[in-house]
């Protein structure tokens, strides 16, 4: 499963939502160049929701892993947010 894969997954278990795919990105060929280093770029157009639902999306990055890697997303602007690990 792609990283877009599963950050879908926990984005749809963690809302409730179904998710436009053009929504998620991998960082190689998003076309905002938002995040290079990222493991996946989000958008919140579509339907997707606001990065200010901090809880919610702390509870996709605990949806996509724990140790030994550890996720989370980090807004980037009010329109883009990207997956990142410790």
């Amino acid at each position: 499963m792609t990283m877009e894969q599963q950050v879908t997954e926990a984005i749809e278990e963690v809302f409730n939502i179904k998710v436009n795919p053009e929504c998620i990105y991998d960082p190689s060929e998003d076309p905002g160049e938002w995040a290079p280093d990222a493991h996946a770029i989000i958008y919140h157009t579509n339907g997707m929701p606001s990065i200010e639902r901090i809880r919610e999306w702390g509870l996709v990055g605990d949806y996509l892993g724990k140790s030994p890697i550890w996720y989370y997303v980090e807004a980037i602007n009010p329109e883009v947010s990207a997956v990142f690990s410790l």
